[in-house]
């Protein structure tokens, strides 16, 4: 834990805490010195209690991955401001938070190009087996006959989402010569032409596409979205790639699907629960690649991300809130 002490640019004395491990370089920490107390947490709390106790006093917490329920805002009197160093907000009791007249911000626009790459690793590694051919060469197997793969050229990819992160998705797919089918809520032929693409809707997509990719938030209407119903419809070559929310895929009928052989593979980087837990089917299984929530994890992204939730944390205090996710907050 490192602790620091000065006087916010307004003479208002704050204290802030990073709550949990976050990107932080002497450049953004002396920005948050800037603005008042200042601790940072470099280790993940190893319990609820721990985090409650880390930010019990603070008036500001930046938090990344760890969840802020409503225990932990009620067990915070002089919370003001939750700064998300990310961009989902599923993981804070935003009700909560409301009704305590807690502004909760996150960072809206940061790694497409990232997570979009992430994409076509993980359908790459699938596709022409890169991660069993690794694991065979170390073990002293050279032979080329185990690992005849797909090619991604020409292909069809179903992209659910055509937000930011889609859009790239969908560039890179035609760098690729793939045929692009996407769902989106909001679909017309303007949109369609300028993207270069078919919107179907979700059957059409799961039935004709080689690779599924996810890019939707998890609501209460994309949750487990993708269940045995619909892996049911997809092609039994085809390997669908989460890399949005865990929740937006039912894990169970996923692993049934895999067992059954009724998809070729997956590509997650996000799980139901995570971290994932150690008796999973899915860490036995060698038609999966598994990463552990890393797809947005690039010196650039992570930089930006840092950026935004400290910018975050200088417009609140300056009395000009910017990216709130509970806007009703401000109208009191």
């Amino acid at each position: 834990m490192e602790s620091q002490a000065s006087f916010g640019i307004t003479g208002w004395r704050m204290k802030i805490v990073v709550a949990d491990p976050i990107f932080m370089t002497e450049e953004y920490k002396k920005r948050l010195e800037a603005l008042g107390e200042l601790e940072i947490y470099k280790n993940v709390p190893f319990s609820h209690d721990e985090f409650i106790e880390r930010i019990k006093d603070a008036e500001v917490v930046i938090v990344g991955r760890y969840g802020v329920d409503a225990k932990a805002i009620s067990s915070a009197p002089k919370l003001k401001l939750i700064s998300l160093w990310q961009t989902g907000f599923d993981n804070v009791d935003l009700e909560a938070a409301t009704e305590r007249e807690v502004i909760v911000s996150n960072v809206p626009s940061y790694a497409f190009d990232s997570v979009a790459e992430f994409v076509f690793a993980l359908s790459l590694n699938l596709l022409r087996r890169v991660h069993l051919a690794d694991m065979d060469l170390r073990e002293g197997l050279f032979d080329w006959k185990h690992y005849v793969g797909n090619q991604l050229m020409s292909k069809t990819i179903g992209v659910l989402g055509t937000g930011e992160i889609g859009k790239r998705v969908i560039q890179i797919a035609q760098g690729f010569n793939m045929n692009v089918l996407s769902v989106t809520a909001h679909p017309n032929p303007e949109k369609a032409k300028a993207l270069g693409i078919k919107f179907v809707d979700l059957d059409t997509l799961l039935s004709e596409s080689d690779i599924v990719t996810l890019h939707v938030p998890l609501t209460p209407e994309t949750e487990h979205m993708i269940g045995a119903r619909e892996l049911a419809r997809m092609k039994p070559t085809a390997i669908l790639i989460n890399t949005a929310r865990g929740k937006v895929v039912n894990e169970a009928a996923l692993i049934e699907a895999l067992k059954e052989k009724k998809i070729a593979g997956a590509g997650l980087d996000v799980f139901e629960k995570e971290p994932l837990p150690m008796n999973s089917p899915l860490l036995v299984m060698n038609n999966v690649v598994l990463t552990p929530h890393i797809a947005f994890l690039s010196e650039e992204s992570l930089d930006e991300c840092t950026y935004v939730s400290i910018e975050n944390v200088e417009m609140f205090i300056r009395g000009r809130a910017q990216n709130v996710v509970n806007p009703s907050v401000l109208k009191g």
